[in-house]
């Protein structure tokens, strides 16, 4: 009998759980915040700042009205460092996850400073672009 209350224990602890088997939900950190039109574009990272070289975040598009996430098709991010004589460029690769909205990135910055970061979405009816500075330590 104890065992069967056990396993029922568990079985209940793991479905409420929001991710069964990886612990806690991640919380994220805002770093960015870039509205433009209908949408606010927001950059988040399970840490304080995005870090040079390899690192992930993600990137959402909110409705500026309400706050719900919105899908908004393909996304295809770049960074960009000026510099005297010729840029640096990063690379920034985005997947979209499953949920609506919620984007995954990975980028490669070779090193700290202010980047230039572009991000473009190809949503139907509605594509466009936003660029930014944001910090990479």
């Amino acid at each position: 009998m104890a065992v069967k209350w056990a396993l029922l224990l568990a079985i209940v602890s793991c479905l409420t759980a929001t991710t069964c088997g990886r612990g806690a939900p991640t919380a994220f950190t805002q770093l960015q915040s870039v509205s433009t039109g209908a949408l606010e574009i927001v950059v988040l990272s399970d840490h304080e700042t995005i870090r040079h070289g390899k690192d992930s975040f993600v990137i959402e598009f909110r409705s500026r009205a309400n706050g719900n996430l919105m899908d908004v098709g393909s996304v295809r991010a770049s960074a960009s460092m000026p510099m005297s004589g010729a840029p640096m460029f990063g690379s920034i690769d985005v997947k979209r996850t499953d949920v609506p909205g919620r984007y995954a990135a990975t980028g490669d910055f070779s090193m700290a400073g202010t980047w230039r970061m572009k991000i473009d979405w190809d949503g139907s009816g509605t594509p466009g672009s936003v660029s930014f500075s944001g910090t990479v330590q």
